[in-house]
């Protein structure tokens, strides 16, 4: 008997190991400068996640995962936002749904429309390419 409680008890300190993983993980990726919720769909399911961005780079980390790294990850050079499309009810927190292409791929982003103009925003102040900029 005193074996088998010993496997439940390093069990139970496993899952408690892992939910304190899961949620500090959560916790930090929501609390980032300029991180939003939002969910990807990239024609197979919808992945909700938080998403960061960097100087170059715009990462998405899965909810549902303990991994440290993002899972995607869209440079800022080559991704845009082809349209979007708003709900009906236009009310505090309303969610849009926007097209986006990435190096010739399209995927859709959903969020609240005030993290969706954050994103356009963001992709707009891109500053210039050094390898295309020249002073003259």
């Amino acid at each position: 008997m005193p074996a088998a409680w010993t496997v439940i008890i390093v069990a139970a300190l496993v899952v408690v190991v892992l939910a304190v993983g899961f949620f500090w993980r959560l916790r930090t990726l929501n609390h980032r400068v300029g991180s939003f919720e939002c969910a990807v769909y990239e024609g197979k399911r919808w992945a909700s996640g938080i998403a960061t961005y960097t100087r170059d780079h715009l990462d998405f980390y899965e909810v549902v995962s303990l991994s440290p790294g993002p899972s995607r990850r869209w440079a800022r050079r080559e991704m845009d936002i082809l349209g979007r499309e708003r709900p009906a009810d236009d009310g505090p927190g309303a969610l849009s749904e926007a097209r986006c292409i990435y190096s010739g791929a399209e995927f859709r982003l959903a969020a609240e429309d005030g993290a969706l103009d954050g994103l356009r925003s963001w992709l707009e102040a891109a500053p210039p390419d050094p390898s295309t900029s020249r002073i003259v």
